[in-house]
């Protein structure tokens, strides 16, 4: 492997998953309503309801998991691509890697004696130098990658858990199923909206109130989508 002791991460960046989660969670809301209304509407029934969704927001969470865990593998593997490059390149070409040092610091405003104090400093340890060229040319914090394990399990358990939340009505066969999962839904997904406010510079309300528009585009395609699927021949 690449890293050394000195490009181990000194600290984890929770927020990073739990954005992931956030967006489990929005898509299993949203998709399974969607889902949910549409076979309600279609079949006029509770149990090809429950049936089916139980058996989406199964499908739908293993494949976020696989989707998350390909996509933080790939961030990864580019990653490491990249720094292998530039540790090859450090032992081969020393002198233009230099010089792109230099060019990194005088374009920070560093220039005489400074500039090249700086850069002598950060080259005279070539464990060093790969860090420098790792944090200012790929702009990358050394060793700070994202689990693809981690990423895949967030996304994947938050999709399930949201997707719960518009099936469980029809689970405990509430007289007015449809609607209290649309109610609920709803209630879900402002409450990611706002929280997901936190790592954006919207305001929590106005985050929250976009999810739930995307929530009730999905109340009325679901409502939509079964109502025309209850129209066939012998239906």
């Amino acid at each position: 492997m690449i890293f050394t002791r000195a490009t181990t991460e000194l600290h984890q960046h929770p927020h990073e998953l739990l954005g992931d989660a956030l967006l489990g969670l929005n898509d299993g809301v949203a998709t399974t309503l969607v889902f949910a209304l549409s076979v309600a509407g279609a079949s006029g029934s509770y149990s090809p309801v429950i049936l089916a969704g139980l058996a989406e927001m199964l499908a739908g969470g293993v494949s976020m998991f696989l989707g998350g865990f390909v996509s933080a593998q790939s961030e990864k593997d580019a990653a490491e691509h990249q720094i292998s490059v530039e540790q090859h390149e450090i032992e081969y070409e020393p002198e233009e890697e230099r010089e792109e040092l230099l060019q990194i610091y005088r374009e920070k405003g560093f220039t005489g004696r400074q500039l090249t104090g700086i850069v002598d400093h950060l080259t005279s340890d070539k464990e060093r130098w790969l860090n420098s060229m790792i944090r200012d040319e790929l702009l990358l914090r050394p060793g700070e990658f994202r689990s693809p394990w981690r990423v895949g399990a967030a996304v994947g358990i938050s999709f399930i858990l949201g997707a719960f939340v518009p099936v469980f009505p029809f689970l405990m066969h509430f007289p007015a199923a449809p609607a209290i999962a649309a109610v609920l839904s709803l209630a879900a997904l402002f409450a990611t909206g706002a929280a997901r406010a936190r790592y954006s510079r919207r305001t929590w309300l106005r985050s929250g109130a976009e999810m739930v528009l995307v929530g009730v585009i999905g109340t009325l395609a679901g409502l939509a989508i079964g109502k025309l699927l209850s129209i066939h021949p012998g239906g």
